[in-house]
């Protein structure tokens, strides 16, 4: 069965979608809470993931020895790591992505998993997305917020995924096509017939 990236935006209905997607085919769903959640069990310093995802500076930072055990105990190039910078950081997320991947069964919401499966042959990349009033609209009935609110607070989410995909991946485009299979617009597209449409994809490429 194929393995599915989802790449969303605030307001998108991107986890509806997903949950939605794992219900449907008995997939796990893989977040930034799973993968944080499992770093800090392997005893990594997950305020210095946050703080390094937040900034994108090239100023190491402190961390456990312990982080290449993120998911499981090898032998490799970072376990002796004792800063978190951008090469170590992006390395260990793509191992345990592809741990996760080799799996199958599994939905990945973030994190940019478009890139780091890139060129994994069983993966299907989604980007879900909706005009910008369209995701504000829903963020303020949902939160309860005025509207101009919800409005700076999807261009903020929108502008730190920019950054995150342009810092860990070479300057690219985190909405640039090239890097999905499906694009669905949820102005459009009802959670229920878009979670159809990628159940249908992944299984056409699984078979």
């Amino acid at each position: 069965m194929a393995v599915i990236t989802i790449s969303r935006e605030l307001g998108s209905e991107g986890d509806r979608i997903a949950n939605l997607v794992c219900e449907r085919l008995g997939y796990q769903r893989v977040d930034k809470d799973v993968l944080l959640g499992i770093a800090a069990d392997a005893g990594v310093d997950v305020d210095a993931v946050h703080e390094f995802e937040q900034s994108f500076t090239k100023r190491a930072r402190l961390v456990s020895g312990e982080m290449t055990s993120l998911y499981r105990k090898r032998t490799s190039d970072f376990e002796k790591a004792t800063t978190l910078d951008r090469h170590t950081y992006a390395q260990v997320l793509r191992e345990t992505v592809e741990d996760f991947a080799r799996q199958d069964n599994v939905v990945l919401v973030g994190r940019g998993g478009q890139m780091l499966l890139r060129d994994w042959p069983n993966a299907i990349h989604v980007r879900i997305y909706a005009p910008l009033e369209v995701r504000a609209q829903r963020v303020a009935e949902r939160e309860g917020r005025p509207l101009a609110a919800a409005r700076r607070a999807v261009r903020q989410s929108d502008e730190q995924k920019r950054q995150y995909i342009r810092h860990m991946h070479n300057n690219a485009d985190w909405r640039n096509l090239k890097y999905y299979h499906l694009a669905i617009d949820t102005s459009r597209i009802d959670p229920q017939t878009a979670a159809e449409i990628i159940v249908l994809a992944a299984q056409s490429i699984g078979s």
